[in-house]
């Protein structure tokens, strides 16, 4: 068993013929506290494309995006190193490895992610609490591909005129563009517009079929 913490949990993508070149930013890890070295911390989130730390008196939670490689390795062995004894160490980490551009890496992110739907009662704007996973893993997608562009486009049942249709519509598609920006996302991200009843994916003759018409659907969009 290593003497380092315990790593909770470490996310591995390797996608052939991927390389992140462009540095998207990373967190920092502040003053120098008990029980690791804030030094070591630096670099390693210097060394990321996009990360976000969270430490506490017994825990550090990191998470983000890293290129794989000896200096990766290094970095994070001598952070490893670093922490003490009874420091929870949690990763949440891509490591991506060789040589696309960084937006087929988010694009291919992106398509794995959906699982799940964002479902709206009847004539309202809130999500159902089932909907927040979904909701959530965007959020964790925006954060990590800050130069993605996601399109939110709401979608009604045939219930009621089409004018107040399509205002629902965008208004659904504002209240998760907004749990998204109150999750990490920033407005740049995210387009935000309502399609009414026009493309219905059910049949609204059928109650079933209404529910499932009350959607969001989400798109990644390149940046004009």
């Amino acid at each position: 068993m290593p003497s380092w913490p315990k790593i909770l949990v470490l996310v591995m993508l390797t996608i052939a013929g991927l390389m992140v070149a462009t540095t998207l930013g990373s967190g920092t890890a502040g003053p120098e506290r008990p029980g690791y070295s804030a030094d070591a911390l630096n670099s390693l989130l210097a060394s990321m494309h996009e990360a976000y730390v969270d430490t506490g008196n017994s825990q550090i939670k990191l998470q983000g995006v890293a290129s794989s490689g000896e200096e990766w390795t290094r970095l994070l062995a001598g952070f490893r190193d670093s922490v003490a004894d009874g420091i929870d160490l949690s990763m949440e980490v891509f490591v991506v490895d060789t040589g696309l551009p960084l937006d087929d890496l988010c694009s291919r992110m992106f398509a794995e992610l959906i699982a799940g739907r964002v479902s709206f009662g009847q004539s309202g704007t809130n999500f159902r609490n089932a909907s927040r996973p979904v909701l959530d893993r965007i959020a964790d997608f925006a954060r990590d591909c800050r130069q993605a562009t996601i399109g939110i486009t709401g979608h009604t049942d045939n219930t009621g005129n089409e004018s107040y249709n399509r205002t629902l519509s965008r208004a659904r598609a504002q209240a998760v563009a907004d749990y998204l920006l109150e999750h990490g996302a920033t407005a740049a991200q995210l387009q935000v517009s309502g399609a009414g009843s026009e493309f219905p994916v059910a049949d609204n003759a059928t109650p079933q079929g209404r529910e499932q018409n009350r959607r969001i659907d989400f798109e990644l969009r390149t940046r004009q």
